[in-house]
Protein backbone atom coordinates (compact mmCIF):
# COMPACT_ATOMS: atom_id res chain seq x y z
CA UNK A 1 0.00 0.00 0.00
CA UNK A 2 1.61 3.21 -0.86
CA UNK A 3 0.64 6.50 0.94
CA UNK A 4 0.36 9.45 -1.98
CA UNK A 5 1.65 13.02 -0.60
CA UNK A 6 -0.57 15.91 -1.33
CA UNK A 7 1.41 18.81 -3.36
CA UNK A 8 -0.66 21.98 -2.48
CA UNK A 9 0.15 25.37 -4.50
CA UNK A 10 1.29 28.58 -3.52
CA UNK A 11 -2.03 30.18 -4.21
CA UNK A 12 -3.69 27.86 -2.30
CA UNK A 13 -1.78 28.30 0.64
CA UNK A 14 -1.45 31.87 0.41
CA UNK A 15 -5.74 32.32 0.05
CA UNK A 16 -5.76 29.23 2.45
CA UNK A 17 -3.77 31.42 5.07
CA UNK A 18 -5.84 34.74 4.24
CA UNK A 19 -9.08 32.61 5.36
CA UNK A 20 -7.02 31.76 8.50
CA UNK A 21 -5.82 35.42 9.07
CA UNK A 22 -10.10 36.78 9.28
CA UNK A 23 -11.47 37.61 12.25
CA UNK A 24 -13.51 34.51 14.15
CA UNK A 25 -12.05 32.39 12.27
CA UNK A 26 -11.80 28.37 13.63
CA UNK A 27 -8.50 26.69 11.97
CA UNK A 28 -9.93 23.50 13.07
CA UNK A 29 -13.15 23.80 11.09
CA UNK A 30 -11.45 25.58 8.01
CA UNK A 31 -8.67 22.83 7.44
CA UNK A 32 -12.01 19.93 8.29
CA UNK A 33 -13.81 22.63 4.91
CA UNK A 34 -10.78 21.78 2.88
CA UNK A 35 -9.43 18.62 3.55
CA UNK A 36 -6.48 19.33 5.40
CA UNK A 37 -5.00 18.50 8.74
CA UNK A 38 -4.92 21.98 10.99
CA UNK A 39 -1.11 21.36 11.61
CA UNK A 40 -0.55 22.50 7.78
CA UNK A 41 -2.02 25.51 8.21
CA UNK A 42 -0.07 26.22 11.14
CA UNK A 43 3.35 25.13 9.50
CA UNK A 44 2.35 27.25 6.56
CA UNK A 45 2.32 30.39 8.39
Amino acid sequence: MTIKKQKFTKVFKLQTLQLANQPNTCIASLARDLGIRRNMIYKWS
